[in-house]
């Protein structure tokens, strides 16, 4: 995070207790969020409300776990109740399209819902079905990282800056890994935002403000 200018971030992963550790050893740059595995029932929400009312977590990360799963709707009663994000991974697949997430959003209007990744970088239609499924849903947020330039600079002028925020996806064992010095990732995701030359106040949107203003952090 130093190398790339990045003060704070949302960080989550499938073992929730790593996750609190982490945030309690850096509380003033990590946000947690509560993973969520929709194939786990009832024990995965009962999760949720744990951390939520216990450790006052503001956010759930859903994974590559099929959205469509009968659980996610308990989930999003549960994010509605206790006023949590929902981030959901998303893809060009049947199990992640976000068409299938917007349609989730679109039941529950009250749950501020993002769409990570856009559609998934993989497939360029899928990205720009994302700023439909926004524009029709204004509960509805984008999250960059993999995105296309193109696809970005058109959600914000279709949503507004104040609807999509940077991600990496990045972690000290993933695909940061593969790059020669830290921070070098993290750059890469950047330049998809920076190469648009957006005004600076929409672009600072995207690179902090618009997380902040959803996690009620002073920016």
């Amino acid at each position: 995070m130093d190398p790339a200018g990045i003060d704070m971030a949302c960080v989550f992963g499938n073992d929730n207790e790593y996750v609190a550790e982490a945030a309690k050893k850096f509380p003033d740059r990590y946000i947690p969020f509560v993973y969520f595995d929709p194939r786990y029932e009832e024990v995965a929400v009962e999760t949720v409300e744990k951390y939520a009312t216990e450790l006052g977590w503001k956010g759930v990360k859903v994974g590559h776990q099929h959205a469509v799963a009968r659980f996610m709707y308990p989930l999003m009663e549960k994010a509605e109740e206790h006023g949590l994000l929902v981030v959901i991974h998303s893809d060009h697949s049947i199990r992640n399209h976000p068409y299938i997430i917007g349609d989730i959003a679109n039941s529950f209007p009250k749950v501020k819902t993002v769409i990570l990744h856009m559609g998934g970088g993989t497939c360029f239609d899928s990205e720009l079905l994302s700023t439909k499924m926004a524009e029709k849903n204004p509960n509805i947020y984008l999250e960059t990282c993999y995105s296309n330039p193109y696809a970005i600079k058109q959600a914000v002028e279709t949503i507004g800056a104040d609807r999509v925020m940077f991600g990496s996806d990045d972690s000290n064992g993933g695909y940061g890994s593969r790059f020669e010095k830290p921070g070098q990732y993290q750059d890469l995701m950047l330049d998809a935002v920076r190469v648009i030359g957006l005004p600076k106040d929409q672009e600072e949107a995207i690179l902090g403000g618009t997380i902040a203003n959803l996690m009620g952090i002073d920016a």
